[in-house]
């Protein structure tokens, strides 16, 4: 038990503990509960000190030696000293993939990113799928490998050599399209036009050549830079081709102007439309460059080290620029700022803006923390105001998105979270009767947002809540809150946790207790949703198997949890009859369910997101009413409501329509919205978003990928760890999320030019939060 200070009794005092003593809350009204939100939003922001943070990286990065960038800059690789590429897309906002199966010192990423190409000395190039990091082709050759593009449409693939050849292959079964020798010196350059219809060659000496792509044959288009070229950009439509050489030498091929020089540079990079570039100078330099003159037309900034390459997003008006250390900085070319830091460890990756919001791995996360007062907090304590996936994307203005909104800069303020302790009111220990105990918060600078106490995993309802005390104590606030739970026989663990003015949390501390009684078997409140046909949207938005995906679920648990539950309370909503009304009457009914009892909740169906929240649409739905949705603020409010304290929530969601780029947006933001909304409710999670119109997702395996897999754990597949011929939600958790990307990887070889149409590069992968206590669901057969 936490031993209380003489302040903290004090405090304690001034609740009415003649009512926290009390069995049952007569006259608890939902006026009451309102109060207690009032008084906390009343004091949030009351004598809130805030500290300067610094952002402290404890892992050690990786040492990066050379870079690529695939044809229309949406994908880049990088080659770390760990001898992997490192694959990422920039429509994405993330790194996709890590190649360790291949070794060479030529390499390039498809338009696409969905290939990835390594040249040999011996004029081989292996073609890797990223996601396997497995060989699916070699092309031939017989002259060392210098320089690698593709089309944009990923139709072809152009090889140049140390010899001065250049052959173009169809990636559609490897086949050789046309060879042919341009120079006598070795090719260093290629460049391809947004349109596919030519490519640019650039040798060792400067020599230049436009060819047309279909058939090798060269163009007028051709010049002498005089040096070795370091940049080299093709137009749109292939009538103009601009070279800068590695001593600054600048030449517009099929322009009027005259070639002209920039000065000294290491590296430089030419914008999508020819019209800048970004240059690195000896000195360090970083400059914007106006093209058509020549001239400088600001500095961008002065770096501190010497980059291995740049990556300039003219449409953006942005540049990566790639240190040796491990440590790419993305610059505003225009306000000169730099907005957003990416780190590069062998373990993962992360990012983390100006403002604070961040995104990564979470192995690449776990390394980066905010150093305050001789603290160190995990940059993960700031995810529920803070974390942004597929930020990259938005700073890039690949994604449809704006960055989030967030409440403050941490390294100029950051709230310094509450310390927080628990203790017991009650001196009965018996299971199944009220238990009193209290939560103490201190605030430690940074105000006090809002006290949480979890009970076995899940956490208790605002509705537990008997009375909140805030008061001043030595100079510090300080809040009580005193809850009413039911414990159940036998063991028990309540974990209280206090958040600072950002939603950031602070230690927790716990409390254990065992409590008389027999332990019960409970009730499965079996809740499935599945929407296939939407009456009010439009045709192209009705989905395939949406509805076939909840009958399955409940089949599968209906047939495979036989024993574990004293009975099953099964509710199937389908098509029709999934309208909002009924899926929320579905989801208040579980307010009568028991702290024995179990939930799971299965939902397939469109997912869509705005600014502030993540949406289910039920079969009622209309395209421009949000009122007629269901948001994962209701879906959490009815869930926390429940008695249940075991809850596993299953979203199979489906996003039609739009482009490859909205899909990565909707992506983003439901992994936002439900890892910060479900969470931190102590609900079990997994999640996964798919493109439902994809005829091969459903075709051959009769489910979406996520609902299979879990048919399939299940089944027994899910019965791993540990193999005792039982499957918790945790394991059905953990088999689909290991198993969800290589099925997916399985299906996409069948039929790769609909994958390419529907997902990109990506990979389908599911999320899971698995932050509330395990819930046995299957007997293994």
């Amino acid at each position: 038990m936490i031993a209380f200070s003489t302040g903290l009794r004090g405090i304690a005092r001034l609740l009415p503990v003649g009512l926290l003593l009390a069995g049952s809350l007569p006259g608890q009204s939902a006026r009451a509960q309102d109060a207690v939100f009032d008084a906390i939003s009343g004091n949030l922001f009351e004598n809130v000190l805030y500290a300067q943070a610094q952002l402290k990286i404890s892992t050690p990065l990786l040492k990066l030696t050379d870079v690529a960038v695939g044809t229309g800059g949406n994908s880049f690789a990088l080659l770390g000293s760990d001898g992997a590429f490192r694959l990422w897309n920039l429509q994405a906002g993330s790194q996709q993939a890590v190649i360790k199966t291949v070794k060479g010192a030529v390499f390039a990423p498809s338009a696409s990113g969905m290939t990835f190409l390594v040249g040999a000395d011996d004029g081989s190039v292996k073609l890797i799928d990223p996601q396997s990091g497995k060989p699916f082709g070699t092309l031939p050759g017989q002259s060392a490998v210098t320089a690698l593009a593709t089309s944009p449409d990923d139709s072809l693939a152009f090889v140049a050599t140390a010899k001065g050849d250049i052959s173009a292959w169809q990636l559609d079964g490897n086949k050789l399209a046309w060879q042919v020798t341009s120079t006598a010196r070795a090719i260093l350059k290629l460049a391809v036009s947004a349109d596919g219809k030519f490519i640019a060659m650039a040798d060792e000496g400067g020599e230049i050549l436009v060819l047309d792509s279909a058939t090798g044959k060269p163009t007028a288009l051709k010049g002498a830079l005089g040096q070795s070229p370091e940049s080299l950009h093709l137009t749109q439509n292939g009538q103009k081709a601009t070279a800068i050489g590695d001593h600054g030498a600048l030449l517009v091929v099929g322009a009027t102007s005259p070639a002209a020089d920039i000065g000294n540079l290491k590296h430089a990079d030419i914008g999508m439309t020819g019209g800048s570039a970004v240059v690195l100078r000896a000195d360090k330099s970083l400059d914007l460059v106006e093209l058509k003159s020549g001239k400088i037309t600001h500095k961008i900034a002065d770096l501190k080290t010497a980059p291995i390459g740049l990556i300039y997003d003219e449409a953006a008006a942005k540049v990566i620029v790639i240190d040796a250390g491990g440590a790419l900085q993305v610059f505003d070319t225009v306000t000169k700022e730099m907005v957003l830091s990416i780190f590069i460890s062998a373990q993962g990756w992360a990012l983390v803006d100006r403002q604070g919001r961040f995104d990564g791995s979470s192995s690449g996360l776990r390394g980066i923390a905010w150093a305050v007062k001789k603290s160190n907090f995990p940059i993960t304590s700031l995810t529920q105001a803070f974390a942004d996936p597929g930020m990259l994307s938005a700073v890039l203005d690949h994604d449809q998105r704006d960055l989030r909104t967030i409440p403050g800069n941490p390294v100029e303020k950051f709230p310094m979270p509450p310390k927080v302790e628990v203790e017991a009111i009650s001196t009965e220990l018996a299971g199944d009767k009220a238990y009193q105990l209290m939560v103490i918060a201190t605030d430690q600078g940074g105000g006090i947002k809002d006290v949480r106490l979890y009970h076995n995993g899940k956490i208790v309802d605002v509705g537990a809540i008997l009375e909140q005390k805030d008061a001043e104590i030595d100079g510090k606030h300080v809040r009580v809150v005193g809850y009413n739970v039911w414990p159940v026989p036998g063991p028990n663990i309540f974990q209280a946790v206090a958040t600072g003015s950002y939603d950031n949390p602070g230690e927790q501390a716990e409390m254990r207790q065992i409590f008389t009684g027999d332990p019960r078997q409970g009730r499965l409140n079996l809740i499935t949703i599945g929407v296939s046909t939407y009456s009010r949207l439009p045709k192209e938005y009705q989905l395939k198997v949406a509805a076939n995906d909840a009958g399955r679920v409940k089949t599968a648990i209906t047939a495979y949890s036989q024993g574990l539950f004293t009975d099953i309370a099964s509710t199937d909503l389908t098509d029709a009859r999934a309208t909002r009304a009924q899926v929320l009457a579905s989801l208040e009914s579980l307010k009568a369910a028991k702290s024995e009892d179990s939930v799971i909740l299965f939902l397939s169906g469109h997912g869509i997101t705005d600014e502030s929240d993540w949406y289910f649409l039920p079969s009622d739905a209309t395209a421009d009413d949000p009122d007629s949705w269901i948001s994962a603020t209701e879906i959490r409010a009815a869930l926390e409501k429940s008695g249940a304290q075991r809850i596993f929530v299953i979203i199979d969601a489906c996003y039609s329509g739009g482009t490859v780029e909205n899909f990565y947006a909707v992506t983003s933001f439901q992994k936002r919205f439900l890892t910060n909304g479900l969470r931190s409710s102590g609900i079990q999670v997994l999640t996964a978003t798919r493109r439902d119109q994809l005829a091969p997702e459903s075709a051959e395996l009769g489910a979406g990928f996520l609902t299979y897999l879990v048919d399939q754990a299940l089944k027994g597949k899910g019965d791993v760890d540990p193999r005792d011929g039982w499957i918790s939600s945790q394991e059905v958790a953990k088999f689909t999320y290991q198993a969800l990307p290589e099925l997916f990887l399985a299906q996409r070889e069948k039929n790769p030019k609909a994958f390419r149409a529907a997902y990109g590069a990506d990979v389908q992968e599911p999320d899971i939060f698995s932050v509330g206590a395990d819930l046995l669901i299957a007997k293994a057969k």
